[in-house]
């Protein structure tokens, strides 16, 4: 955001202070994909914060103008689309809540795999201790984001129709959450061999669909 200076009655573009913020969006942004590309190729143990820095081609102490340690560069390298999915999902033109919740488990399970095996399983431990993070500007964990997200998905539909207003919205958030964690863990246990993102459309059937059943409007029973 540009920024102004009050000067002889008039305004004056501040342009220095500007160019210095950009330029501090850049290195950060240089030291985030430098990480990601160092950590996903050598492990997050086996990768220095002085290798980061090579590579991101910034001197070492720049990489702590903008994190305190390596752990915290693990949440940055998430922060993408991947918190707004919920609202991604609520915006999806189809009125079928069964179709919603298979873009949001397959772009959540996609999103852990693009950023590479490496930071997941770091991510992971991470969050195995649960702290408050600045998520979207709030400080919360990244459980309770997570089950907020799943409930703001399910909440929709029983407005929109699609779940009967008896539907137990936080235990169907908890169990759904649960299973998409569950992919996710057995992903980095089975050394990438167990691919969640591609079983979306059977965990849907197999997990997701029965489910809900018993909370499907009388007109929509049997098309989940």
């Amino acid at each position: 955001m540009l920024s102004y200076k009050r000067e002889n009655g008039g305004e004056e573009l501040d342009q220095p202070r500007t160019n210095r913020q950009k330029r501090a969006m850049e290195t950060r942004a240089k030291i985030v994909a430098a990480a990601k590309k160092v950590i996903a190729e050598k492990g997050f143990h086996h990768v220095s914060i002085e290798e980061i820095a090579r590579e991101a081609k910034v001197a070492t102490g720049s990489f702590y103008t903008y994190f305190k340690c390596k752990e915290d560069i693990i949440e940055a390298i998430n922060q993408t689309d991947f918190y707004r999915l919920a609202e991604l999902a609520n915006e999806l033109p189809d009125t079928d809540i069964t179709k919603r919740l298979s873009f949001y488990c397959k772009s959540f399970l996609s999103a852990i795999e693009e950023i590479g095996i490496e930071i997941c399983r770091q991510w992971i431990r991470n969050n195995l201790s649960p702290a408050e993070m600045d998520i979207r500007g709030e400080k919360i964990t990244k459980y309770a984001y997570d089950y907020r997200a799943m409930q703001e998905v399910l909440n929709a539909a029983v407005k929109r129709g699609e779940l009967t207003e008896n539907a137990p919205v936080d235990e169907l958030a908890l169990y759904i959450n649960a299973e998409l964690y569950g992919l996710m863990v057995a992903w980095c246990m089975s050394d990438a061999k167990v691919i969640g993102s591609e079983k979306t459309e059977q965990f849907c059937k197999t997990v997701i669909s029965p489910a809900l059943a018993p909370y499907l409007p009388p007109d929509r029973q049997g098309g989940a």
